[in-house]
């Protein structure tokens, strides 16, 4: 455990220019929504920022194991004895941190703005869990990719595989959404019903069966790949 968590330290560490930017703005932007008490730019705050935190949580990730392969960090410290799936578990953790202080502000400002708006906030803590949980599952899925792929190529994969049945809905076909944890959030977010909790529960497991699933995928592949060379 004491080297994913140092892993994750240093990978937190290398992102702090990003921790600081996104902290200033969502504090800021807090401010600036919590001048107006109209119920459609409350309800916007939680859905603007829930898909900006997704795709920063895949961004974040897709990009690690390229940046590390440049850097030659990443043959440093597998050359300690630590095990590539620590190391891929460490990248993910780094990423969980760094978005889970998003989520906290995020929380914050949401629970400002809706007990002016007078929204029920009794759901939000399970709410906010499932959505910290979708990002964990974007970052999984993303680090997955990345691999075997090209940053640019993992990222369009991930959100590609994120947002799957949208895919196929436009193609008249239709899955059970509750498999795809992104989309099942977006759409509980779209319906703006913010006490479903039975429902966030469930987005929650799935997507932290999800993190299960790709993390596993990613250290067999990783495994066979050759860490001195980037993807490409």
């Amino acid at each position: 455990m004491l080297p994913i968590l140092l892993i994750a330290r240093n990978f937190v560490r290398t992102q702090w220019l990003v921790v600081c930017i996104m902290s200033v703005y969502l504090l800021g932007i807090t401010g600036v929504f919590s001048i107006h008490e109209e119920t459609a730019e409350t309800a916007f705050f939680l859905q603007w920022h829930s898909s900006y935190v997704v795709f920063l949580a895949m961004t974040l990730a897709v990009g690690a194991i390229q940046a590390e392969k440049k850097s030659r960090r990443i043959i440093a410290v597998l050359s300690k004895g630590i095990h590539r799936w620590q190391y891929l578990a460490g990248l993910l953790v780094g990423c969980g941190i760094i978005v889970g202080i998003f989520w906290l502000l995020i929380a914050g400002g949401v629970f400002v703005l809706y007990r002016q708006a007078g929204y029920p906030v009794d759901g939000l803590p399970v709410l906010i869990l499932a959505l910290f949980c979708c990002c964990l599952a974007a970052s999984a899925v993303s680090l997955f990719f990345s691999v075997f792929l090209h940053p640019l190529l993992a990222a369009a994969a991930s959100a590609v595989t994120l947002v799957f049945p949208y895919i196929l809905q436009g193609a008249g076909w239709r899955i059970p959404g509750e498999l795809f944890p992104v989309f099942a959030a977006a759409d509980l977010l779209q319906r703006f019903e913010l006490n479903a909790v039975a429902q966030a529960w469930t987005i929650a497991a799935v997507a932290l069966a999800w993190v299960l699933v790709f993390v596993a995928a990613a250290a067999a592949v990783f495994n066979r790949r050759d860490v001195t060379t980037s993807p490409e």
